[in-house]
């Protein structure tokens, strides 16, 4: 089957206003959207305010109980939400197959008391294969062995965030088919989330933020359902913490966003992030009592409980003085709607040093929480940063034991394309669209990782430089006297402890040159003892500067 066909066939559904005597039957799959489109019979003069009232009932919910199969006995509530004119949309994703029935409620005749029923059927394991999204949304793995560190689908399938930076990508100019082609090279690169913002306060709401954009919201879905039909998930963050913001914005206005967002939009594989940078400026003068409640209002209305992060500003930062953290996990770790903890540690050399300072201390904190640093230092334009820099960043956070790593890099995180340049401003650009920066060294490094680490059971791994002996930069991750991982940094030798092993055991090595990303050596060596490797190439038989992963694994 096709990855984008079951999203097709939702969106050519004819949509049909019912009122309350009809009744709809529909057929799905888990975890796809479906989607009820009603009619109100009042005309308000601002549905998008007065059917989000900051007190009492929205305008519309509607409640889905399973009657039979896997979903009997669940109860799941949704809110509808506005989609102009007088437009009521209910969606839901079936988070398990059997007979769901539904009923709606709502103050407006025409809204109310709608009903129908839903049969959802089990994907087939290919199919789940062909689509990673057909799996479910994205939760923190509860059991296991490592339990609480990294992510998991709903069917408890591991996950590894890849991610890439989509920040800009709702420009009311983007046309389909760019947002189609970066789709096609990231999934085909094997990455697995695209971060993206959902401006509130630039294009999607109305200046003084009371009215939506339902036409430009409507293009922007478009975008998040082929990028889930590609197997992607989508990160949501609707506001950027900006100066004064607590003047500008009221608080109400602020909750209203997210809660219309969170209505919209739950029913697709997305994930949610608190802000971009949601400390910035003090806040952004809201104090951080405030995040810390609209934390715990985006858990209380999402009705799947997917998982909620938060993207700080780190030390050293313009407008992170007043209030600097280089993880969430320094100030939000104990919150209970924080499922993970991210690190921005920005963009420069010195700076991409901290990644494994700054995992390492999210990964000893307790209660153990997956930990990923979203905003790495940027390869902005052709061989700044080195592409050593990127996979530096990369390997030494996933070997500290992050849940997996984002990037960013040339066009795409400014979502500088031909019909929507972005403007120069103070950051490097790559100004000539002749050069493909989808192929940026470092974005086909981050291939390479992706694609090594999904063909090992990476979720077993627990972070050991320990075992790593006379090497002045040290990243393992083991299943001690099963499976290393090594990242050798400048190349050359180091010693590798492999006592929790016997003499008896027999383990293959093999040596990947991370510039080309590809296997370059293989050997084996007895278990037992600490062994020395060699990489392939080194200095001064070689005068280029390289580094290396080193794979080590047990085969009796």
């Amino acid at each position: 089957m096709p990855r984008g066909l079951s999203v097709c066939l939702i969106v050519l559904w004819p949509m049909l206003a019912l009122g309350p005597a009809g009744a709809d039957e529909r057929q799905a799959r888990p975890w796809e959207l479906v989607e009820w489109e009603l009619a109100a019979h009042a005309t308000l003069s601002n549905p998008y305010v007065e059917g989000l009232p900051e007190s009492g009932e929205p305008m519309l919910r509607a409640t889905f109980r399973g009657q039979s199969g896997a979903a009997k006995g669940r109860r799941h509530e949704v809110t509808g939400f506005w989609d102009g004119d007088r437009t009521w949309k209910v969606r839901f994703a079936p988070p398990a197959s059997g007979d769901w029935v539904f009923a709606s409620a709502s103050r407006d005749p025409g809204l109310n008391n709608f009903q129908g029923t839903l049969h959802c059927t089990d994907w087939a394991e290919e199919d789940k294969r062909a689509n990673p999204t057909r799996r479910g949304f994205l939760y923190v793995a509860k059991t296991g062995p490592r339990a609480g560190r990294y992510f998991q689908h709903a069917d408890a399938t591991p996950f590894l965030w890849i991610g890439d930076t989509w920040w800009a990508w709702t420009k009311r100019e983007i046309r389909f088919a760019t947002f189609q082609k970066l789709v096609d090279d990231r999934e085909g690169k094997g990455f697995t989330i695209g971060q993206l913002y959902l401006p509130g306060d630039a294009g999607l709401l109305s200046d003084n933020f009371d009215r939506p954009d339902v036409d430009l919201f409507r293009k922007v879905e478009g975008f998040i359902a082929y990028a889930n039909s590609q197997g992607i998930t989508v990160w949501i963050h609707p506001w950027w913490t900006r100066k004064e913001m607590s003047r500008q914005i009221s608080p109400e206005k602020l909750r209203r966003w997210w809660r219309y967002v969170i209505h919209r939009l739950s029913a697709y594989n997305v994930i949610w992030v608190l802000a971009g940078e949601y400390n910035m400026h003090s806040y952004g003068g809201l104090g951080l009592g405030f995040w810390k409640d609209l934390g715990a209002l985006i858990r209380r209305e999402d009705p799947y409980g997917r998982i909620i992060g938060a993207h700080p500003t780190p030390p050293g930062w313009q407008g992170g003085a007043e209030a600097p953290q280089w993880s969430t996990g320094e100030v939000l770790h104990n919150e209970p709607w924080l499922d993970y903890n991210q690190s921005q540690v920005g963009h420069g050399r010195w700076r991409n040093e901290m990644i494994p300072r700054v995992v390492a201390a999210d990964y000893v904190r307790k209660p153990s929480k997956p930990v990923v640093v979203t905003e790495p230092w940027y390869e902005f334009v052709q061989g700044n940063p080195a592409a050593e820099d990127i996979r530096l960043g990369a390997w030494s956070a996933i070997l500290s034991g992050a849940a997996g790593h984002s990037y960013g890099g040339g066009h795409v995180w400014w979502a500088h394309v031909p019909e929507a340049p972005a403007r120069q401003g103070n950051w490097p650009l790559e100004p000539s669209f002749d050069v493909n920066t989808l192929d940026y060294p470092g974005a086909v490094s981050m291939s390479f990782l992706a694609r090594f680490l999904k063909s090992i059971q990476w979720w077993t791994l627990e972070p050991r430089p320990d075992l790593v002996l006379e090497y002045p930069d040290p990243y393992c991750a083991a299943v001690p006297g099963v499976r290393y991982v090594v990242y050798a940094r400048y190349g050359g030798a180091s010693k590798l402890d492999l006592r929790p092993s016997k003499a008896s055991d027999a383990f293959t090595y093999t040596w990947y040159d991370l510039t080309e990303g590809k296997e370059s050596a293989t050997g084996q060596v007895a278990g037992g003892g600490i062994r020395e490797f060699h990489t392939p190439e080194d200095y001064p038989r070689s005068l280029r500067y390289k580094d290396w992963l080193l794979h080590v694994t047990r085969v009796r």
